[in-house]
């Protein structure tokens, strides 16, 4: 069983909005609601678990009247928060996807993908990296390097352990290099869309 959780409980402070970074609207839709589609749309994932945190309280009660189910993790950090909700009933020996809320041109594909690769692997826990020539190449600011990769806010475990073996997967997609991390980030993406037209 695939259970996804989608990390939605930072503060977004770089945004220098008064809305919750979720809940900032990127063409048409809701930040968080363009992650829950492609959750949604992906043929692998069966449960999906919104985490928020009392950073985002507008975001908890948002996705309660969208009936997802919600926790409320303390607020204090990516890792601290995933350790919290991974110490509750129930992900025992599951495969837990973990992915940001700031990732609007995420797909279903490419979660199915990057799930097809986890099964093939023999680690427990993979991490889904980006080439930082991708984040040159379109002009995107990357917030962490990491001999020349960069983060893309997916990743996978299994169970409840959050410091696991794991394999590094690579992919070229712009679709998980774009995180909206900054009005900068929005920017980019528009840019992006007239790219994708041309």
């Amino acid at each position: 069983m695939v259970i996804a959780i989608l990390m939605a409980g930072g503060k977004g402070t770089r945004m220098n909005s008064d809305l919750e970074k979720p809940l900032i609207n990127v063409n048409g839709k809701l930040l968080i609601e363009h992650v829950l589609g492609a959750l949604q749309d992906s043929s692998l994932v069966d449960e999906i678990i919104v985490a928020t945190s009392p950073n985002s309280p507008e975001t908890t009660s948002h996705m309660e009247k969208l009936d997802f189910p919600v926790v409320v993790t303390p607020g204090n950090g990516y890792v601290a928060d995933l350790s919290f909700i991974l110490s509750q009933e129930g992900f025992k020996d599951e495969i837990i996807l973990t992915i940001t809320a700031d990732l609007p041109l995420i797909t279903g594909d490419i979660i199915d993908l990057v799930l097809e690769e986890y099964h093939k692997s023999s680690t427990p826990a993979m991490a889904v990296m980006v080439p930082v020539e991708l984040f040159r190449e379109h002009d995107l600011r990357a917030s962490l390097v990491l001999e020349n990769l960069v983060p893309s806010g997916l990743n996978i475990l299994r169970g409840k352990d959050t410091e696991q073996d794991e394999e590094v997967l690579v992919l070229d997609k712009i679709e998980l290099a774009l995180n909206i991390n900054s009005p900068e980030d929005i920017i980019c993406l528009e840019k992006l869309r007239g790219y994708s037209r041309r």
